[in-house]
């Protein structure tokens, strides 16, 4: 597979809030719950403010007043950090009490393989297949609702941090992983595909509306070069959609806006790789924000490698939790943004051991889920590009699926959970 562009407490509180669980006392609980309820990627308009929580594992690192000197790692030394993350978040073993949006988080960070236990008999299943099959001999995933529609299959958003959080977010995440259009999809007892989640997303489609996660599943699954009639009776081309991600603002996006901007890549590199022009047109302008926004990422690094906790702003933070969001979804955009020289830069190799770091001081905290498998899934295509492991996500031209790697086996009390 290649890369995307020039790349490719156990405890019912920790639950309900999305959390992957640990085994803190009560009183750390109820501090980092605090924290977390601030975080992730529910619809908002600007990021958490920062603050001294429990979850202050690392020390405040110090906004840089002027370019930072780095140099490069031997790669044993990253790839052991990095692989050491990636390890422990395979650990937290995703469960049947979670909610969908720590699930298909969880699936997003770590492929569509991943499995989900059933916390009254230990069973496992994958977890897709699980959402999929209309099984429900372990219960139903809370969140997790596919409405029929006169055009397709629907995805209800909320409650915050159980269901999903925008429009099309769950499909968009898993054609991340190339899940195939045929794959079937039981609702009410009635036989689906995958397409009928693509019909919706186009049908509901509007220009002006947040299609940060519509474009991709588009592009994904039906082209950059689709034409097509919503089901208000606009005619809409996907240069249309795109324009209107590139028109719209990236500081008031959700996440800081990183996933606007992984949106346009996606899309840029999907339309390029099936012999679309990126020289001209919308193509040219979203390459430019593109490409402008990578220099922000990068002025505002901080000295010990991580990315602004105000995104695409300076600022640093003294919450891991806030530093993990931050610097997470904006190197899991990077990840798949730069060119293969780019991404093996100094300053990719700190904020990749910035992020490994901060996942690792995490290790007996429960995490906010959307920000724990944004982080890790920016990891393994970083790890895909360096040493091209087997462990990566698919190439959006292709939809091809490579296969992770094998699970960590922890002892129970170390499993950890997210909403």
């Amino acid at each position: 597979m290649q890369q995307i562009g020039p790349m490719i407490l156990r405890t019912t509180t920790s639950r309900r809030h999305g959390l992957v669980p640990t085994s803190l006392g009560i009183e750390a609980i109820v501090a980092v719950a605090l924290t977390v309820n601030l975080l992730g990627c529910a619809p908002s308009t600007a990021p958490s403010p920062a603050a001294v929580t429990a979850a202050s594992a690392s020390p405040k690192p110090a906004v840089p007043s002027e370019p930072v000197e780095r140099k490069a790692l031997a790669p044993d030394i990253l790839r052991q950090r990095l692989e050491l993350a990636i390890e422990h978040v395979r650990s937290r073993q995703l469960q049947t009490t979670n909610s969908f949006w720590t699930v298909f988080h969880g699936i997003l960070g770590l492929g569509p393989n991943v499995e989900i236990v059933d916390t009254n008999t230990q069973a496992k299943t994958r977890a897709l297949t699980y959402i999929f099959s209309g099984d429900k001999r372990f219960g139903e995933i809370r969140g997790a609702r596919f409405v029929p529609t006169a055009d397709g299959l629907d995805v209800t958003i909320g409650p915050t941090h159980v269901g999903q959080g925008h429009q099309d977010q769950f499909i968009a995440e898993i054609a991340q992983w190339g899940v195939p259009k045929e794959t079937p999809v039981v609702v009410f007892g009635k036989q689906y595909s995958m397409m009928d989640f693509v019909k919706e997303a186009m049908a509901h489609s509007r220009i002006g509306q947040e299609l940060s996660w519509s474009t991709v599943v588009i592009a994904s699954y039906v082209g950059t070069d689709a034409e097509w009639t919503n089901r208000f009776g606009e005619k809409l081309t996907f240069d249309q959609l795109l324009e209107s991600e590139w028109k719209a603002s990236i500081e008031q996006a959700a996440c800081g806006g990183t996933h606007r901007l992984f949106g346009m890549t996606w899309c840029y590199f999907t339309h390029k790789r099936n012999g679309g022009d990126v020289e001209k047109g919308i193509w040219k302008n979203v390459k430019e924000k593109l490409d402008a926004h990578v220099e922000l990422a990068r002025k505002h690094q901080n000295p010990d490698g991580s990315f602004s906790s105000n995104y695409f702003r300076p600022g640093s933070s003294t919450s891991l939790s806030d530093r993990l969001a931050s610097s997470g979804h904006i190197f899991e955009w990077l990840a798949s943004h730069l060119p293969d020289d780019v991404v093996r830069e100094p300053w990719m190799q700190d904020a990749c051991m910035s992020v490994s770091l901060m996942i690792l001081d995490a290790k007996n905290l429960p995490m906010e889920s959307g920000a724990l498998y944004h982080a890790t899934h920016g990891l393994i295509t970083y790890h895909q590009r360096l040493f091209k492991s087997p462990q990566s996500e698919p190439d959006p031209a292709t939809h091809e699926t490579a296969s992770p790697a094998p699970a960590v086996t922890v002892p129970e009390s170390e499993i950890k959970e997210s909403p």
